[in-house]
């Protein structure tokens, strides 16, 4: 009887240990941080000021043009180059070959509207992957939000520790609001963003915006982290 509960007692010791790693740590970020607010104009459009632009990245991790099979190369979306990697803020360390860069993206093509361009960050490489890191800020959370993003070529998206899209059907040009997720929900205070973006070859770029519950954009606004 005392053996069994010893093991019960690890396994619910082991359970918890589980949950405590899946789990983000979570402090006052530092850079790459935004303040979410809502339109008072319920017919406003969507402009650059409703994209994520500002984002700590860290990269370029590279791949061979055969690592992942075919021409396509979807499995490299699944590849966790880093540990925990939904889980990365900017204190971890850079592995060797890549660096952490906060970076303010500013598309010079109006067409282009809240285009994240890896491709200028990185020199135009092909068969790479790098991460985005940004938190936001809501003042009042946000309920069955809706989250659209584009991506050049694969993505995956989490939100504060939950993944919660992916993308790695096919080879795509990106342009925005190709992806809807519904459902998204940002708590009161800070909420970690991370991307992870995989480019094959040719173009490397990501698009990344939120509405409320009705399709109303909402507005990005980067500001220093409160102290």
């Amino acid at each position: 009887m005392a053996s069994e509960r010893k093991t019960c007692m690890g396994m619910v010791v082991a359970a918890v240990t589980a949950v405590a790693l899946a789990g983000c740590t979570t402090f006052t970020p530092t850079a790459a941080v935004s303040r979410l607010s809502l339109p008072a104009d319920r017919t406003e459009t969507v402009a650059q000021k409703h994209f994520v632009t500002n984002w700590l990245v860290l990269g370029p991790f590279r791949f061979q043009e055969d690592d992942f099979g075919g021409d396509q190369q979807q499995p490299a979306a699944d590849e966790a180059f880093v540990p925990r990697e939904g889980c990365l803020d900017g204190t971890q360390q850079a592995p060797e070959g890549t660096a952490w860069a906060e970076e303010q993206f500013e598309a010079a093509d109006p067409t282009r509207r809240g285009q994240v361009n890896l491709d200028r960050l990185y020199k135009r490489i092909d068969h790479a992957a790098a991460y985005a890191v940004c938190w936001l800020y809501s003042p009042d959370g946000l309920h069955d939000a809706k989250l659209l993003v584009g991506s050049d070529d694969y993505v995956k998206v989490w939100i504060n520790g939950k993944l919660v899209h992916t993308y790695k059907e096919q080879r795509r040009a990106a342009h925005a609001d190709q992806d809807t997720v519904e459902g998204i929900t940002l708590k009161k205070g800070y909420n970690r963003i991370v991307v992870k973006c995989v480019d094959v070859v040719l173009s490397w770029d990501f698009y990344l915006r939120l509405t409320d519950a009705d399709g109303r954009p909402v507005a990005v606004t980067p500001e220093p982290a409160a102290e």
